[in-house]
């Protein structure tokens, strides 16, 4: 009896997983069908952020909710104007306003879709929460931001850096990185920040910290 439930848990878990995929990524169709350029930018987070994950330390499960809260960080911009969003000059504070709504919107909607709310739906809430607690919604700091919003953070920044916008060119890596480091401690987690440098370096993308 105990080993058919068991059994029949497991097979409930590999369905409840297969639905997540499922609507993972029909949520992402949705919104690249939107946005393009924010369909690519979430799976290069999404790469970036199970990776940080990995070279933590955090257990499989937990990498796969860093994998798929990259891929929805953004989601919430679906009901962002495009106006907003593609805007070559600077917004307007009432256009910062409106486009500052999409980690909560992007909360509302994967807790409709996951019950992983407590990792998933949680990181994209505050991934734009700053280290030095000048960031939003809640302006929380430090440690108090949830370690997947910090991991998040450093991985969508760097990818935002790294890419053509509307309103400037891409940053080479080497650049961004030093940009990501210049600002830790006050933008971003300082140790999830040496952490991604040591993986660009190992990538071959930057020089090696041991070598420099």
């Amino acid at each position: 009896m105990t080993i058919e439930l068991l059994r029949r848990l497991a097979w409930q878990r590999q369905q409840l997983q297969r639905n997540l995929q499922l609507t993972t990524a029909a949520l992402l169709e949705a919104l690249q069908v939107r946005d393009q350029y924010t369909g690519w930018h979430s799976r290069q987070v999404a790469i970036y952020a199970r990776r940080i994950a990995a070279s933590l330390g955090l257990s499989p499960y937990h990498q796969e909710c860093l994998y798929l809260a990259g891929l929805l960080h953004d989601i919430g911009k679906i009901g962002v104007d495009d106006a907003c969003l593609n805007k070559p000059g600077l917004l307007t504070p009432e256009e910062w306003q409106n486009v500052r709504r999409h980690p909560g919107l992007g909360y509302k909607i994967i807790r409709k879709v996951t019950s992983r709310e407590e990792v998933i739906a949680r990181a994209v809430l505050y991934h734009h929460e700053r280290y030095d607690g000048r960031g939003y919604p809640r302006g929380l700091k430090g440690t108090s931001i949830p370690l997947e919003a910090r991991i998040l953070s450093v991985a969508d920044c760097f990818d935002a850096m790294t890419t053509d916008r509307v309103y400037r060119p891409a940053l080479s890596p080497a650049e961004a990185v030093k940009e990501l480091m210049r600002c830790a401690g006050s933008q971003f987690d300082p140790g999830i920040v040496e952490v991604f440098y040591r993986i660009l370096a190992a990538d071959g993308l930057i020089q090696n910290p041991e070598e420099g």
